[in-house]
């Protein structure tokens, strides 16, 4: 036990334990791929590899915002993308973007890109 005490006092200073890279990868490609799907933190860190506690923690450090916020920047953007493509109803775009229903889509867009659903459509004409 004292060996291995010692050895602990050997460890380098304020190396982080952090997301490795594929970790990392290997969440967001699956966010990406999975945005009409229930993304929970559960399901997310199985992806990872790790506790729920630690990719919270983690991905915060790694991508200086919380999972949560990233997933619903993912969603709006790709609802965004949805909306300049074409005519479909708002609430197919919503539920293809993971959102619950076209008002929870529209709060999102506004908080996050100033401008709603319907003022970004007039806004590509």
């Amino acid at each position: 036990m004292a060996v291995e005490l010692i050895d602990l006092a050997n460890d380098p200073p304020g190396e982080a334990i952090r997301l490795s890279n594929a970790q990392l990868q290997r969440v967001l490609t699956y966010i990406d791929a999975n945005l009409d799907q229930p993304l929970t933190i559960d399901i997310l860190s199985r992806e990872a590899g790790v506790s729920s506690s630690h990719l919270r923690t983690w991905f915060k450090a790694a991508m200086d915002v919380t999972i949560h916020r990233y997933i619903l920047r993912r969603k709006v953007e790709h609802a965004r993308q949805l909306l300049l493509q074409g005519d479909r109803k708002l609430s197919d775009v919503a539920l293809e973007a993971g959102f619950a229903h076209q008002s929870h889509l529209a709060k999102w867009m506004r908080r996050e890109l100033g401008r709603s659903p319907s003022e970004l459509r007039r806004s590509k004409d």
